[in-house]
């Protein structure tokens, strides 16, 4: 059986700021694995299927990247502006997303085990079928943000607003606004 691999072209920092600033959006399929950038801004560029595990991206602005089944595991992108981001199927597992603003962002089947999503604004978000097992949406901002189908199992919602589970796949593990654990 023959088998088919996707080579992806490798980019540090200072070269992708550098096409950035020059006008190029296109990013797709790259190898920025442990890319580290402090406060940049990267707004309307193309990630999807690339690679950026372990990338350090405090403060960036992000707003409306394509990010389709990017592997982002285990980045830090606390306080980062993704405002309207596509992030669907993208792959967040571990992930710290602190504070971030992913207000309208589609979150539509991406995998967020175990991310850290505490005092995130997650409003009009779409987190359909979303994998939220184990993450901490403490104090985040849920109003408006659709959770149908989404994982929540072992997922702590204490002190988040504007949550709606009704749709959402939940169990006894779930932590409610509350605090409180519903059989």
């Amino acid at each position: 059986m023959k088998r088919s691999f996707t080579i992806m072209a490798k980019f540090n920092p200072e070269e992708l700021l550098e096409a950035y600033a020059a006008g190029e959006r296109d990013f797709r399929g790259r190898d920025l694995t442990g890319l580290s950038l402090f406060d940049a801004n990267l707004s309307d560029a193309d990630f999807s299927e690339s690679n950026l595990e372990n990338a350090y991206l405090p403060y960036c602005q992000l707003n409306r990247i394509q990010a389709t089944a990017t592997n982002l595991r285990h980045s830090e992108l606390g306080d980062a502006q993704l405002y309207q981001a596509n992030l669907a199927a993208a792959d967040l597992e571990g992930a710290s997303l602190v504070r971030a603003n992913l207000r309208t962002a589609n979150l539509e089947r991406a995998n967020l085990k175990g991310a850290n999503l505490q005092g995130a604004d997650l409003r009009y978000a779409n987190l359909r079928q979303a994998n939220l097992q184990g993450a901490n949406l403490q104090q985040a901002n849920l109003e408006q943000a659709d959770l149908t189908e989404a994982q929540v199992q072992r997922c702590n919602f204490f002190r988040a607003t504007g949550v709606d589970l009704s749709a959402a796949v939940w169990d006894r593990t779930t932590i409610y606004p509350d605090g409180y654990f519903y059989p």
